[in-house]
């Protein structure tokens, strides 16, 4: 048995009939398909990870049924750049495919004590099976996004890559003894450092082109911005994260996806723990949104007089934080829905009314 929960009681009208589990590999993915009218007979096959397997993995499909390709639905876990080619090479052939979190699938196999590649793509096939209703097509990103993408992502890394060096030549300086040496690589390692932290400005520089480039991102870029603690990278992060705002419509929903949406643990009289946020999170965005937040708390007059508030009421900082970074999510989405920057002293027309009536 592939997996400890039954799936002969699973009825369910689609229009698919054909579902293939994908499981990614750098070089070879492995493909193993199951037709729902006969879930339990799973034929499996391996491809390389290029064009050519993707070209055999389609003849192989046809030779295993007679279906029409719209009633096909491929599955594979999201594992990143590995998923490209496959992904691209469907969508051009107008192919349904499926990529889902390998969290979500994990937790939906039940107890399966046997790992390999093989039961993984069979696990996967199972999942397109059972969860076809829930079944959210691949899109190709806007081309735009994806190269924001993928520079934000290079930029990471040459951060990456000249705090190593810096930290490490700055501490063999202080601890070796010999004298020479020690200097020599400080100031070549000084040198590299100084050499990636132009090419970090060139890879910005280049970021804020294409968005100014593109009249949707720079809309909602300069809009991002007009909130207090939202700074270049939050922006484009954000930008990015959401697909220009198509991904993400409520603020709720993406405040969840970077973490910071507590949840409490309760079952019957039984509280189990504190109210917490999530670990099932972007924690890249969540530790961009803290140090937004943080930032926000000081030079928000609104939001520095809700922290000393909360501080003064025995809130921890961790806590008030959170709350800061679930408003600037809010604030966030609520230009974006008006088409407004955000203003500081910004008065509600009730509260005017509300005055004049007073003054009166």
């Amino acid at each position: 048995m592939v997996n400890s929960i039954s799936i002969n009681n699973i009825k369910h009208k689609s229009m698919k009939k054909i579902f293939i589990g994908i499981d990614f590999s750098k070089e070879t993915f492995d493909a193993a398909l199951l037709k729902g009218s006969s879930v339990e007979e799973i034929s499996y096959n391996k491809f390389t990870n290029d064009l050519k397997g993707c070209d055999q993995l389609l003849e192989w499909i046809k030779s295993m049924t007679n279906s029409p390709k719209k009633t096909w639905m491929l599955c594979g876990e999201h594992t990143g750049i590995y998923t490209h080619v496959l992904s691209y090479y469907l969508n051009s052939k107008g192919i349904d495919f499926w990529l889902e979190p390998a969290m979500q699938i994990k937790y939906s196999k039940g107890m399966c004590r046997t790992k390999n590649d093989k039961i993984d793509a069979k696990n996967i096939a199972l999942y397109a099976y059972r969860f076809q209703d829930k079944a959210v097509c691949f899109k190709i990103k806007q081309p735009s996004i994806q190269a924001l993408k993928d520079l934000m992502a290079y930029r990471e890394r040459l951060l990456k890559a000249k705090m190593s060096l810096s930290v490490s030549c700055r501490e063999l300086k202080r601890i070796s003894a010999s004298g020479s040496v020690s200097e020599y690589i400080y100031q070549d390692s000084m040198d590299e450092v100084e050499t990636l932290r132009k090419k970090i400005k060139q890879v910005e520089k280049t970021v804020l082109g294409i968005i100014e480039a593109d009249g949707d991102l720079k809309e909602n870029y300069d809009l991002m911005l007009s909130v207090k603690g939202i700074g270049i990278i939050n922006a484009v992060m954000i930008l990015i994260a959401t697909g220009n705002f198509t991904l993400f419509t409520e603020a709720r929903k993406f405040a969840c996806y970077c973490g910071v949406v507590p949840f409490e643990k309760q079952s019957g009289t039984s509280v189990m723990g504190k109210t917490k946020v999530s670990h099932l999170a972007d924690k890249n965005l969540k530790r961009l949104l803290s140090q937004a937040a943080r930032n926000a708390a000081k030079y928000d007059m609104v939001l520095k007089e809700y922290y000393q508030r909360k501080k003064q009421e025995g809130k921890t900082d961790r806590l008030i934080i959170n709350n800061v970074r679930n408003k600037l999510v809010h604030r966030i989405f609520a230009i974006i829905k008006s088409k407004r920057k955000f203003i500081d002293d910004y008065v509600h027309p009730l509260q005017k009314m509300q005055g004049n009536a007073d003054a009166c």
